[in-house]
């Protein structure tokens, strides 16, 4: 286990967000798309020497704001996250105002799933 700073971003094509896909150019996967029951996991980014790609990884606080186990996977980076690694956690949301929730955006206590 290990705390991270959170932070959202969403799939957008712009500097800012960085399009569409993953590091690997799979399509990048929001926690809204996870919770409807449409994709398989959670995308997220963080420093691509903290985690090989596709790591999973559990957050406590989602899963208690949700009531439900929620798979994360380490799949995309930015400059941002270069150097940073287990601090920092971005985790892909649907859109603009969905990346602001207050919980996504806290301190996270995360798990490494084995």
């Amino acid at each position: 286990m290990f705390r991270s700073r959170g932070t959202g971003y969403y799939p957008a094509n712009n500097a800012m967000e960085g399009g569409f896909n993953d590091r690997r150019g799979a399509r990048l996967r929001t926690l809204q798309q996870y919770l409807n029951g449409s994709a398989e996991y959670v995308s997220v980014a963080m420093d691509s020497n903290a985690f090989n790609y596709g790591q999973k990884l559990r957050i406590k606080e989602l899963e208690q704001k949700y009531g439900r186990q929620i798979e994360f996977r380490v799949v995309d980076t930015g400059g941002a996250f270069q150097g940073r690694g287990r601090s920092r956690i971005d985790i892909c949301t649907a859109s603009s105002s969905a990346s602001v929730d207050p919980t996504i955006n806290g301190m996270l206590t995360i798990a490494v799933v084995r």
